[in-house]
């Protein structure tokens, strides 16, 4: 049974960093990665490094991402839009639906291997200028 929530998010494996799926302000559905270990010092860092694989991250997912540091918060994102609302009729949140399924895939196809807490405990180091 579904949750009173406009959110949901699923384990990467990692602690402090999750895909999710939400519905959005301004009628938008994202797919993410929310990075959140508890320490925005961390989070920027793991953030920055992932950022640094950008152009081949963004190539072998097969679109663009918007890629928030989020400055004035702890956490940081990376995600990818459609339109959509919560209050859609049925037919078309089966759309979004499916279309969330296969990014939240698309995003542990491609960052899955990015996100051992091996790698994860290295980003968290400072960033090489």
């Amino acid at each position: 049974m579904g949750q009173p929530q406009s959110w949901y998010h699923f384990s990467t494996g990692v602690k402090g960093l999750t895909y999710a799926v939400c519905f959005s302000r301004n009628e938008k559905v994202r797919t993410e990665i929310y990075i959140d270990t508890g320490k925005a010092e961390d989070n920027k860092n793991i953030f920055r490094k992932l950022e640094n694989q950008k152009q081949s991250i963004e190539k072998e997912f097969g679109a663009e991402l918007d890629w928030q540091l989020l400055e004035n918060k702890r956490a940081s994102r990376i995600a990818i839009y459609r339109e959509g609302s919560i209050d859609e009729d049925t037919t078309k949140l089966i759309e979004i639906k499916d279309w969330s399924i296969e990014q939240l895939l698309t995003f542990k196809k491609i960052f899955a291997h990015r996100l051992s807490e091996t790698t994860i405990d290295e980003m968290r180091g400072k960033i090489e200028e």
